[in-house]
């Protein structure tokens, strides 16, 4: 037998052999959990085809329990006996008289006989809703759209186009979200007791021209069809220019400023910034348009304050610094819909079996002669004990 072959028979029969799948989403779990970065756990095409062959596999076996579930002997002989064996001084005719009172059946050569249990549709259940979490988890993530787009007020912008995204992540079945109307920011609500984590107001407008008003905010979805939208934060761009006393631009780029989760002082907003000589931060308050900006240089540091739009340029230490625009955006997701409902209804099925199977045991039992009577192996407590009273 090949170690394919070998390989693939092992996997239909012992269910622990099931297990070696649960190696690299563990691995991708506790990269996450950890922030550490360890082997196989970056690579969402292999995570994909381990989750797919989990599929197949389960099914495999699925199909072999829904084939056997009417047979009198459904677990078969497998591969090993149990290691307990008790030697009864009867014929294994005798044996297999007094297990057959006791509801066992046996095999044809009757070496090996199993008594019904629930637990067999235990087990059957639990790979039923294995299979249902693995297709679906799989299907959705063959067919995920999740696109990230900065916007702000002004003309409406289409979702519908790809290159109104900065960021895009779709699996290799996903369609374009054709079926999305455009979107136009009407108003930004900045971080404050009615919104603590700022909100977005926009408008959706369908292709006939018709327009819907909505109150987009962080964690809170509206849906439009098969795709959830929703805000994700404010953000805000400075473009900061760095310049030294003899007017050379050491640095000159948009910073990204985001929410901060505690306010530093009266500022809300932090970004960091890297150029070719110097380096640093930015600290923002949107209520007061005002700016810190903390310049690195090997040791060196110099803090600068300015207010925008009305601060043209700033002159501090060896530095000229002036901030000569801003946009104002809001950090919008659109995701291709998940079929939640699906997934917790496998994932109940599977611990509901897996449950059961661990409540109920298999009674199983192998018997070959011996000199002495009959040599037993047995897995379940009800078998021995049964054979015990009759010994």
């Amino acid at each position: 037998m090949s170690a394919v072959a070998t390989f693939s028979r092992l996997l239909l029969v012992s269910p622990w052999s099931l297990l070696v799948f649960l190696i690299i989403p563990l691995l991708v779990v506790l990269s996450v959990a950890f922030h550490v970065q360890l082997p196989f756990a970056g690579d969402a095409r292999l995570l994909l085809i381990n989750n797919v062959c989990f599929a197949l596999v389960v099914a495999g076996r699925l199909l072999r329990y829904l084939a056997f579930m009417r047979k009198p002997v459904r677990y078969g002989t497998a591969w090993w006996w149990p290691r307990r064996n008790l030697v009864l001084a009867a014929s294994a005719d005798e044996v297999r008289t007094t297990l057959g009172r006791e509801g066992y059946a046996f095999t044809a050569d009757g070496r090996y006989g199993e008594k019904r249990d629930s637990g067999y549709l235990g087990t059957t259940v639990m790979y039923a809703g294995l299979l249902i979490l693995l297709t679906v988890g799989c299907w959705d993530n063959l067919t995920q759209f999740s696109g990230v787009l900065l916007d702000g007020m002004g003309p409406a912008t289409s979702l519908n186009k790809l290159e109104s995204y900065r960021l895009v992540n779709k699996g290799p079945f996903a369609s374009l979200p054709a079926s999305l109307p455009r979107m136009q920011i009407i108003n930004q609500y900045l971080l404050d007791d009615t919104y603590p984590m700022g909100a977005t107001e926009v408008a959706f407008i369908s292709p006939d021209g018709k327009s819907e008003k909505l109150l987009l905010k962080p964690r809170d979805p509206v849906s439009i069809g098969a795709y959830d939208v929703y805000m994700a934060k404010l953000v805000f761009e400075p473009q900061i220019v760095i310049k030294n006393r003899d007017s050379a631009t050491l640095f000159d780029a948009f910073v990204t400023l985001h929410p901060l989760v505690q306010k530093r002082g009266v500022y809300s907003f932090y970004g960091l910034f890297q150029g070719n000589s110097v380096g640093g931060g930015v600290y923002f308050q949107p209520e007061k348009n005002t700016l810190k900006v903390v310049i690195s240089q090997g040791d060196k540091k110099v803090v600068t304050d300015m207010v925008f739009q009305a601060d043209q340029q700033v002159v501090q230490g060896d530095y000229i610094l002036s901030c000569a625009k801003m946009g104002q955006w809001s950090e919008i997701h659109v995701v291709h819909r998940r079929h939640k409902g699906m997934l917790i209804i496998g994932g109940v099925l599977a611990v509901v079996g897996l449950l059961l199977r661990l409540a109920i045991r298999p009674q199983r039992v192998w018997l070959e002669e011996a000199p002495e009577g009959c040599s037993i192996w047995a897995s379940g407590t009800e078998t021995m004990n049964a054979l015990k009273t009759k010994d």
